[in-house]
């Protein structure tokens, strides 16, 4: 499938053969700065890896391991809300202007009853992805801003499945890295309305290795699907050094293909059929 890439999308130049990189430096610029600490009420331990966002426009961020988050906006407007959230706990939302006033910020474990809590049992596992384990790389785009998202569209050929599991590749040269996971719904060939009603975020340290495959373990999240083509893909949320200085992210690519991509979230989606990036995706069924 060929398509036009808009005008407003950075050029795609091949580095090496057999390489797929995407490459994004981060920059630091004068912003309005939300940030604080998530805690549990029940234990008051952090929240980690929450989900931390914009009602009202798409801007979002995710704790770190302590349960920190920083959030950094062009502005506040009136009508701003932040809602954070976390697997097993009741979503918090605040106006993002009294959400500056705080440095903390307390989730209340969700009460579920047995007749709200549905659990489906597959018997069979599948995988469908990357063939190839060979790593190969070539640059896509870099941009100042986070928020570039990059991933490859799934057949399956099952009428409900289980998605267990994603396994992709990634080489970066920041101190952290935090990547989430998009499921999309595909409509006339391109990534369409998300299918997650969990915000799933990664963290990748310092010292990722290309050849190394990273996971998503999503058996806990319940995603049952039916659509028989899915877009997978990974956002960038946050890519940083403690120096401040800048530093790249780079998704892998395995084998011929093709992938769809955006240096930002406000960005139209581009195409290219050239080299897929690595992703496994791993699923239970019963037909």
């Amino acid at each position: 499938m060929n398509q036009t890439k808009p005008a407003s999308l950075y050029p795609i130049t091949l580095i090496i053969s057999a390489v797929l990189v995407f490459s994004i430096t981060f920059k630091g610029y004068a912003q309005t700065i939300i940030k604080g600490k998530i805690l549990y009420a029940k234990d008051a331990k952090p929240a980690a890896f929450a989900s931390v966002k914009l009602l009202t426009r798409d801007a979002g961020s995710v704790s770190d391991a302590s349960g920190n988050f920083i959030l950094v906006l062009k502005n506040i407007r009136k009508n701003d809300t932040l809602l954070i959230s976390s697997v097993g706990y009741e979503s918090l939302k605040i106006p993002a202007q009294k959400a500056l006033l705080r440095s903390e910020f307390i989730l209340q474990q969700a009460e579920k009853t047995m007749e709200s809590v549905i659990i489906r049992s597959f018997s069979q596992e599948d995988v469908v992805g990357a063939k190839s384990e060979i790593v190969g790389y070539y640059r896509a785009w870099n941009t100042g801003k986070n928020g570039g998202e990059i991933g490859r569209t799934f057949f399956m050929t099952h009428k409900e499945y289980k998605v267990a599991k994603l396994r992709f590749k990634l080489y970066h040269t920041c101190d952290t890295c935090i990547i989430r996971l998009h499921i999309r719904d595909v409509k006339d060939g391109q990534p369409d309305k998300e299918l997650l009603k969990d915000s799933i975020s990664y963290i990748v340290k310092k010292g990722a290795d290309a050849d190394k495959p990273y996971e998503f373990d999503l058996n806990k999240y319940e995603i049952i699907l039916k659509q028989q083509s899915i877009f997978v893909g990974l956002e960038v949320l946050k890519g940083s050094k403690t120096d401040s200085t800048a530093c790249s992210i780079s998704f892998v690519g395995s084998e011929p293909g093709g992938y769809f991509y955006k240096p930002r979230r406000e960005d139209y989606w581009g195409y290219i059929e050239d080299y897929a990036i690595f992703m496994k995706l791993f699923f239970k069924y019963d037909d």
